[in-house]
């Protein structure tokens, strides 16, 4: 029997951002975005830097995801993710100022800075931008 909702757990390595039984969620995997729905065959993916988007009986929760991975099973799916925030509570002129030191050091390149991880930087403060200015 498939079941009604799944078990939506989300886990940084910092703390427990959600526990909650959800209608499906929306993930965003190294080869794309992917949803999960009650019955879900089993797989586990990494993650990209992405927006995780949670419905809960038609109402739309969003999240960032700095990278990490998700394992999915009919009932539940577990994201232990490097980085994850609610949309809302999203300081954005803090992402803001994380954008320009993340484009700077890369403008700088690698004899001042590690670039590849400056460039990671710079995606997580797009993506924080993009979720919490929607």
């Amino acid at each position: 029997m498939i079941p009604e909702k799944i078990k939506l757990e989300i886990y940084t390595p910092e703390r427990k951002v959600l526990s909650e039984d959800v209608s499906s969620v929306r993930v965003p995997g190294a080869g794309g975005y992917f949803g999960v729905f009650p019955g879900h065959t089993p797989f586990i993916a990494a993650l990209q830097v992405g927006e995780i988007k949670v419905d809960i009986d038609g109402a739309e929760t969003r999240y960032t995801a700095g990278g990490g991975i998700a394992e999915a099973m009919p009932g539940s799916v577990s994201i232990m993710a490097e980085t994850c925030e609610l949309a809302g509570s999203i300081d954005v002129k803090r992402a803001d100022e994380a954008l320009a030191r993340a484009k700077k050091r890369i403008a700088e390149g690698r004899k001042s800075w590690d670039v590849d991880r400056a460039q990671l930087a710079l995606a997580r403060a797009l993506n924080r931008l993009r979720v919490g200015s929607r």
